[in-house]
């Protein structure tokens, strides 16, 4: 992998099987989409912090496909927290996995990617190639 597709991204382990340090890029809040007119008042608010969280994983950590689908869906994760890096152009966000509705598939997938997480090769971004 020599180009990273999703950069200034980063995804670690938390030592926690269901929680993970995500760092992403601050997206809008719902008060912004309203006031620039992407969002309408009776539109339902998807926070894009826990897509670009499915997105990076699945594909960034896991290599799946673009489009491919991924068991863990937007209602099985939520944020507990989150603190601003540097100037703040970025966020880490601490995301858990819920546990309802769990099933194998689900379960599958968190352990591929604490498995990919806590490779030597994971550098938080990608994985390097053995080689590197």
């Amino acid at each position: 992998m020599n180009t990273r597709r999703f950069k200034g991204l980063y995804l670690q382990a938390t030592g926690d099987p269901c929680c993970f340090s995500f760092v992403t890029y601050t997206p809008q809040t719902r008060e912004q989409m309203l006031a620039c007119g992407d969002l309408d008042e009776s539109e339902e608010y998807f926070n894009p912090v826990i897509f670009d969280f499915l997105l990076f994983a699945s594909e960034a950590a896991l290599g799946a496909p673009a489009g491919n689908p991924f068991p863990i869906t937007y209602d099985d994760v939520s944020i507990i927290t989150s603190r601003q890096r540097g100037s703040g152009i970025q966020h880490e966000y601490l995301i858990r996995l819920s546990d309802q509705d769990w099933n194998a598939a689900k379960q599958s997938a968190a352990d591929q990617l604490q498995e990919v997480l806590s490779s030597e090769r994971w550098n938080g971004a990608q994985l390097r190639d053995s080689r590197d």
